[in-house]
């Protein structure tokens, strides 16, 4: 199982079908159209409406001194900050063509934090992006995607996703410690932590952002 946050655009339709496939999969995904479960919109549709922008917005003619007003509005603050912490819960995150510079950047920041990221590719005609090789992986076959997210990451547990850094912990046990490179202490079976109600699994197994 792996906990992935899939960058992409609100304009992008393949989006919902593809979420859902993975959670089909066994995966727990962020959905930045449903977080948390709620229903939200573009962010800078309240954003723009509430500086009296949205006309502009909408026929593309902000200048940089509007869209500064519009980056240091509570609401855009607010989306920014709950993205940063799933992009900071999950393990893996999934480019997913066509999408905009804001997605880019996440999947850069992620393989900065070391995250495994992949790109999906649904566009019928592509623009080369020789950065690209930065990543784990670029196809257009989602039964690559599948494949390639039921592989464990070394160094983060496959049942919670715990890692060094961020360890499950149990009173009489303590941190939890790798029995293999993708599976903790407790986590496994044999030790029986995993449903012990005195454990206490790391924040990505609590996170709320993935279903």
């Amino acid at each position: 199982m792996s906990r992935i946050y899939v960058s992409s655009s609100w304009r992008n339709g393949f989006q919902p079908a593809f979420v859902k496939d993975l959670r089909d999969h066994g995966h727990k995904v962020y959905d930045f159209r449903h977080p948390e479960g709620r229903d939200d919109v573009n962010v800078w549709e309240p954003v723009t409406t509430a500086l009296g922008l949205h006309s502009k917005y909408n026929a593309h003619v902000l200048v940089p001194e509007e869209y500064s007003r519009m980056l240091d509005h509570a609401e855009a603050v607010s989306r920014f900050r709950e993205h940063f912490a799933a992009m900071q819960d999950a393990d893996t995150c999934i480019l997913l063509l066509p999408c905009g510079d804001s997605s880019h950047c996440e999947a850069g920041i992620m393989k900065g934090m070391g995250k495994r990221v992949l790109v999906m590719d649904t566009r019928q005609h592509v623009e080369p992006e020789l950065m690209y090789l930065m990543f784990d992986g670029y196809t257009y076959d989602v039964e690559d995607i599948f494949k390639w997210v039921s592989e464990p990451i070394p160094g983060v547990c496959r049942i919670c996703g715990c890692t060094e850094e961020n360890p499950c912990f149990h009173p009489h046990a303590g941190t939890c410690w790798r029995v293999d490179p993708s599976l903790c202490s407790h986590c496994a079976e044999n030790l029986g932590l995993l449903n012990n109600p005195q454990t206490i699994h790391c924040i990505n197994d609590k996170s709320k952002a993935f279903k």
